[in-house]
């Protein structure tokens, strides 16, 4: 018996630092109550909020995976750019109501790495004046998005699209991968972080709001980045669709031959 709960000891230290209290790992490993829901209930919500932590590190994924190939091929910028600006805009708003950055800083973070993604895919389509130009003029932006020129219910208002955004960035880097017949340089890692990361947006969103529009929109959120993430899976292996990328840099370098 002692040596059992010798073995079990990690693993019961484990649980109880990162996923339930001590009453909840009675119920569930001593009294075998699996059904138990108040318990379910915190389980459920601790693993959800570690799946929110995961998008802190997610764009990581993708930096990394540009950096490796060298190549940008795949990714829409219109996508990376809708992803900036919801990260943007929480900021913003961070910035307005006076919050310590230690409140914030995560997100900061995540604006950070959003930032070098949309560089790196503009650089890596040999676009390095235009990238460095986007970089300054979101410079600019975000100066006026956090200055006194913009009101703070502005920007409110501006947060209260954020799901609605990121429907929008996922269906427009859903659009790339149908347009192309493949993912390209899109990091697989990166897509299931997000996917459950949405998933855990949309938990937090029904305890809080219980079936609201608002959960309803991150239902949708769920189901794009699902079907996102079910493209990375289906085209894994998959090259661009001859007459769609290579005709296109065919016919860039004829132009550029003939000038």
């Amino acid at each position: 018996m002692d040596t059992s709960e010798e073995t079990m000891s990690p693993l019961k230290a484990f649980l109880l630092s990162y996923f339930m209290p001590e009453k909840c790992y009675e119920h569930f490993f001593h009294h075998l109550n699996l059904t138990h829901v108040p318990c379910l209930k915190i389980l459920l919500s601790k693993i959800m909020g570690l799946c929110i932590m995961g998008t802190l590190v997610a764009p990581l994924s993708q930096i990394w995976r540009l950096l490796w190939a060298g190549s940008s091929e795949g990714l829409s910028l219109l996508s990376a750019l809708l992803d900036l600006l919801v990260v943007s805009v929480h900021v913003a708003l961070c910035i307005h109501l006076k919050f310590p950055i230690g409140a914030w800083g995560e997100s900061l973070f995540i604006l950070i790495q959003y930032a070098v993604v949309t560089f790196l895919i503009q650089y890596y389509r040999g676009n390095s004046i235009t990238a460095g130009v986007l970089l300054v003029a979101y410079g600019g932006f975000m100066y006026l998005l956090t200055s006194p020129l913009t009101s703070q219910a502005m920007v409110r208002a501006a947060r209260e699209w954020n799901v609605l955004i990121i429907i929008a960035s996922r269906l427009t880097q859903v659009a790339c991968n149908h347009s192309s017949g493949y993912t390209g340089q899109l990091s697989g890692l990166y897509v299931f972080l997000m996917f459950l990361g949405s998933l855990g947006h949309m938990f937090s969103s029904i305890q809080e709001t219980g079936h609201s529009l608002r959960t309803q929109a991150w239902l949708l959120a769920v189901s794009c980045s699902g079907l996102l993430l079910a493209q990375v899976l289906l085209f894994h292996n998959q090259q661009p669709v001859p007459g769609k990328i290579y005709q296109q840099k065919k016919q860039e370098k004829d132009e550029k031959k003939k000038k």
